[in-house]
């Protein structure tokens, strides 16, 4: 299955594992120092996380039976956001929308349980397609945004993508358990834990190409009423950022491949 195109922490899409990897490039030799304070605050924080070793201690993500005799992530709406002010009855739904997602949750584990290796593993390819499809959604949201020039919409798309990758992930995590625990197939579990290793990689990195393409559309726009020589050097060092990140990006998406190919393996020996 090929992959369409960081740093591994339990984090989802955050600014701050973005900069991080900026910052660190730029210690590395890079031209410029990126800071917090080079973000709208708006930005700085972009929704939930994902964790890409556990599944979710109170609802797990994995969505409901599908037609492998298994689960289907994609269909398995995230949990919403919760504002900090909610009126009682739609905190009263709220709570009705966990409490199903639990219960749901904890019938697909059950389920999970009574499936062999070889279904387990084509849940893991089906999560995979799916993370592919969630990541062209994504970039195309971004792309929407830069476009438009409404930055401020890019934490509601980072936000969604945040959700949808972490069920996706919960799914796999869930998965992983099972393979080792009910099956005491560690080779495979190990395989699983090392995509979601490279998948938490990919995801921040993600992130942070993605914010130096919204510093680039600032830069853009900010130097194109004073026709500034320090405006253009800022907006090339830029560009030459997207670029190694995109780099950066691709080694991860094969190495992600290398890990779905010896799923494969596993998988062809069932």
């Amino acid at each position: 299955m090929s992959e369409q195109t960081g740093r591994h922490n339990p984090g989802g899409i955050r600014i701050e594992d973005a900069l991080s990897i900026l910052s660190t490039r730029s210690r590395m030799g890079g031209n410029r120092s990126v800071t917090a304070d080079a973000v709208p605050r708006e930005m700085k924080e972009m929704g939930q996380t994902i964790d890409m070793d556990q599944p979710s201690t109170d609802a797990d993500r994995a969505g409901p039976p599908g037609p492998l005799g298994g689960v289907s992530a994609a269909s398995l709406p995230a949990d919403p956001a919760v504002p900090e002010t909610m009126s009682d009855d739609d905190r009263r739904k709220h709570d009705a929308m966990k409490a199903d997602r639990e219960r749901r949750g904890k019938e697909i584990r059950e389920h999970m349980r009574t499936m062999d290796v070889a279904d387990l593993l084509r849940l893991v390819f089906q999560a995979q397609q799916d993370r592919v499809a969630a990541y062209k959604v994504f970039d195309s949201g971004l792309e929407t945004v830069l476009a438009s020039g409404n930055i401020t919409s890019y934490p509601a798309l980072c936000a969604k993508a945040t959700a949808t990758f972490s069920v996706l992930s919960d799914t796999i995590n869930s998965i992983r358990s099972c393979l080792r625990e009910q099956h005491g197939r560690t080779d495979a579990a190990r395989a699983v834990e090392q995509l979601q290793k490279k998948e938490g990689e990919k995801l921040n990195l993600t992130a942070a190409a993605h914010l130096e393409r919204l510093r680039l559309r600032n830069a853009q726009v900010e130097g194109g009423a004073r026709d500034n020589g320090e405006d253009e050097r800022t907006a090339a060092l830029l560009r030459e950022g997207i670029k190694t990140l995109d780099g950066k990006v691709a080694k991860v998406v094969e190495e992600i491949n290398d890990c779905i190919e010896e799923l494969r393996c596993i998988a062809a020996d069932e």
